[in-house]
């Protein structure tokens, strides 16, 4: 019975300490924004058709500018690098398609041309810093939809296996 009282006594101690010091609640998220922002902006005033075909002609805009193919400058901490053959956005479905080639320490990865974002993306991330001291992650980003396709596309490459990629035909 003793051994029991004492069981009972470290638990009711220990258990209100750990929901105590749980971090998710302490910590605080701060988005900034870089820049200005005239495609959000635009998207509070527009039906979720009107803003699909505002982020597709945004995207088209801004990638028709690029001679294909062009290499992806990756990050420092990135093995993938890779390169967009070309993007074509579907006027119909409102989403743009993307034909990559990568490689990793110099071998193929198995990528699977076109790649289909839905919907297009505008906002790019340009830091994730966390301050210990105040406990705080702030996160800066700024509309940049070439940026933004750019970031999803190293992701996506990011995580494929080596082998050989599939490239679509499909205009």
């Amino acid at each position: 019975m003793k051994r029991l009282t004492i069981i009972l006594l470290i638990l009711c101690l220990v258990i209100p300490i750990a929901v105590v010091a749980d971090p998710t609640e302490l910590t605080s998220f701060i988005t900034v924004w870089m820049g200005t922002t005239p495609i959000k902006d635009s998207l509070s005033t527009k039906s979720s058709a009107e803003a699909a075909s505002v982020l597709k002609e945004a995207t088209d805009t801004v990638m028709k500018k690029e001679t294909y193919p062009y290499d992806v400058a990756s990050p420092a901490e990135s093995k993938t690098t890779f390169k967009i053959l070309k993007f074509r956005c579907d006027e119909k479905m409102q989403i743009c398609g993307y034909w990559v080639y990568a490689t990793r320490d110099g071998k193929e990865v198995a990528t699977n041309s076109p790649i289909w974002i839905s919907p297009p993306p505008i906002v790019a991330l340009v830091s994730d810093v966390y301050d210990d001291k105040m406990d705080t992650y702030t996160t800066t980003v700024k509309e940049d939809p070439k940026m933004a396709v750019e970031q999803i596309l190293q992701q996506y490459v990011d995580n494929q296996p080596l082998g050989k990629p599939v490239i679509g035909t499909k205009e």
